[in-house]
């Protein structure tokens, strides 16, 4: 009889659609399989690049999410099938907001028992200025936080 381990019931994968994004799925649907969690990939519609986009490509506000919605929901259809065939439960979510603020949020308003996300995402010279997501994510959790570094076997 195969043993069941529910130490991480739920875990929460923030995703950008960079690779290290995918690293970080691939870790968590493998903790998946072995404790039989339930797994919520999750978007954040960085709040600086909407207003950013908004300016830039002088389009309202709703026409940029619109857009970034889209975009959005490719890479997490793509990233979900990554874990598919293995049967574990996957749902979707896309927010709005400041990322590091949106993902605890969400962590706390689904109940989640790990944060798995990757080192590095896209956010180019601004995280150099502000700090990178997972740092912001790792420094205010009430949580436990993995790290994907695109290391693992």
């Amino acid at each position: 009889m195969k043993e069941t381990h529910t130490l991480f019931a739920k875990i929460l994968v923030p995703v950008d659609g960079s690779k290290f994004s995918l690293h970080a799925v691939n870790l968590a649907g493998r903790l998946a399989l072995y404790h039989n969690s339930s797994l919520l990939l999750m978007h954040v519609l960085d709040v600086a690049i909407v207003k950013q986009l908004q300016r830039l490509g002088n389009k309202s506000h709703d026409e940029v999410v619109v857009e970034m919605e889209k975009n959005a929901r490719g890479f997490l259809k793509s990233m979900g099938l990554e874990i598919k065939g293995q049967h574990t439960p996957v749902a979707m979510t896309i927010k709005e907001g400041v990322p590091h603020e949106a993902i605890l949020e969400e962590a706390e308003r689904w109940q989640a028992d790990l944060i798995v996300m990757g080192k590095l995402g896209k956010r180019g010279i601004g995280r150099i200025l502000l700090g990178s997501v997972a740092e912001r994510v790792i420094e205010f959790s009430k949580l436990p936080v993995m790290l994907a570094t695109g290391n693992q076997p």
